[in-house]
């Protein structure tokens, strides 16, 4: 009970954040929300790589991911719910060039910030992780951003569905888990993960993706279609939380911060939903 009371605390702070950030407040909101939790997980992600040694230029870092998700936000709502293509008509030249050249600037950006340094040691390894924070991060979490535009007003419950049945499987985990867990998952990697919680997190994103596939007209098929998307989120989320959990093993941290007591840091908050999103972007896409 007293690790379950902060847990639940912070779950309904997040639960009001998100409900109001995708139906009671204009969209620039929504954008605000999602490009915030980004630049957080992003400077959790930088204070992790620092305690394993690794020299990160975080304000470098945090400020790209900004930017980064602020060119997305921009662009999804300029061609919604469809993936980059060059831009036709006045006024998109500018947007054209912007994200033709993020990337190739990103990294000349991190080599000259680089080269301000009084030595070499660990260039590598930071300019790498560097990059791959934001393409871990700002990258995938930006598909929120597509994901809320798709379809003419559909956005904001398919961004609805895709959290209730990735974080109802994180809950199926935990709490299958918690009670009846036996047989470890991959023990090197996080020894309090289990068999038994991976198949509670398949069944029971499986069910909550087949009793909330209803409020979508576009997911709307049969109880068994939306039962076996639910299967894969479930095991994709688990996979992300997995993958979260591997880093923090290597850099020797238990939560990747404080920021909501009893869950951990806004990356342990998204962590799944980081490999869930573009998958369920695919799917919406080429499904």
């Amino acid at each position: 009970m007293k690790e379950l009371l902060p847990r639940l605390a912070s779950s309904a702070v997040l639960i009001a954040v998100v409900w109001g950030a995708l139906f009671m407040f204009p969209l620039w909101v929504f954008a605000v929300v999602v490009i915030v939790f980004s630049a957080l997980a992003l400077q959790e992600f930088v204070t992790m790589a620092r305690h394993r040694g690794i020299l990160v230029n975080g304000s470098l870092s945090v400020t790209l991911g900004i930017l980064f998700m602020i060119l997305v936000a921009w662009r999804s709502l300029v061609t919604p719910g469809h993936l980059t293509v060059p831009l036709p008509g006045e006024g998109a030249t500018m947007l054209n060039w912007g994200w033709d050249i993020f990337w190739p600037a990103t990294i000349v950006l991190i080599f000259l910030r680089q080269f301000t340094r009084q030595n070499t040691f660990e260039a590598l390894s930071g300019l790498a992780t560097t990059l791959f924070g934001l393409a871990y991060i700002s990258g995938l979490f930006s598909y929120f951003f597509y994901i809320r535009t798709f379809h003419a007003g559909q956005g904001k419950w398919l961004l609805l569905f895709l959290i209730l049945v990735t974080k109802s499987g994180d809950i199926g985990a935990y709490a299958v888990g918690r009670l009846f867990g036996k047989h470890t998952l991959v023990a090197r990697i996080s020894p309090r993960k289990t068999v038994e919680g991976l198949l509670g997190a398949m069944l029971v994103s499986g069910a909550v993706a087949a009793a909330a596939q209803t409020m979508v007209p576009r997911l709307h098929h049969s109880p068994y279609s939306g039962f076996a998307l639910g299967l894969f989120l479930g095991i994709c989320g688990q996979l992300g939380d997995l993958a979260e959990s591997l880093l923090k093993r290597d850099c020797q941290v238990k939560d990747s911060g404080t920021l909501w007591p009893g869950i951990g840091g806004v990356l342990d908050v998204i962590d799944s939903l980081l490999f869930t999103a573009p998958l369920f972007y695919g799917y919406l896409i080429y499904g």
